[in-house]
């Protein structure tokens, strides 16, 4: 019987390409087949990156969640709150005096008080800063610029906090 594989000269059978490849087209396949490879690597690209961000985003939440329910932080809508402007009038003002207060600070502008200078005293916390410095941070802040705490007045004739 004759053998109906066509051999090289050594006996090994010869492979040639598809047919498809002979004929010219692997020119075009082979782009085609890298731009496919590129896409499908840039979408498993943006899934993975899309699955760590939720990720994160969720932890996140949690994490604020769990600082927010905290006894000792106020909430964050507590924190981003403007201060009710019928509050000013009840912050203590004092007028700076290097003789009894000492060498003093303000927190917000990050300068020292000079003499004569108007400051308030933060009733909960007594941190004290330059009023118009407090005063500004107050337009979009309900708490203190050091310790976070909130801002309440003390009542009238009373040494509490309300």
């Amino acid at each position: 019987m004759a053998d109906t594989n066509q051999g090289s000269p050594n006996g090994s059978p010869t492979t040639h390409p598809p047919y498809w490849l002979s004929h010219g087209h692997g020119r075009v396949l082979y782009p085609l087949f890298a731009i496919l490879n590129v896409v499908l690597i840039l979408f498993l690209y943006c899934y993975i990156s899309r699955k760590l961000c939720k990720k994160s985003q969720q932890l996140n939440e949690t994490n604020t969640t769990a600082a927010s329910s905290a006894s000792t932080s106020p909430s964050s809508s507590l924190r981003h709150a403007r201060l009710k402007p019928d509050v000013f009038p009840s912050l203590p003002v004092f007028v700076y005096s290097m003789a009894n207060e000492g060498k003093l600070e303000c927190s917000v502008c990050l300068t020292e008080f000079k003499e004569g200078d108007k400051g308030r005293l933060l009733p909960r916390c007594s941190h004290r800063f330059h009023a118009d410095c407090v005063d500004m941070w107050f337009q979009s802040h309900s708490t203190c610029p050091i310790c976070r705490s909130a801002i309440e007045p003390k009542a009238p004739g009373s040494d509490e906090a309300v």
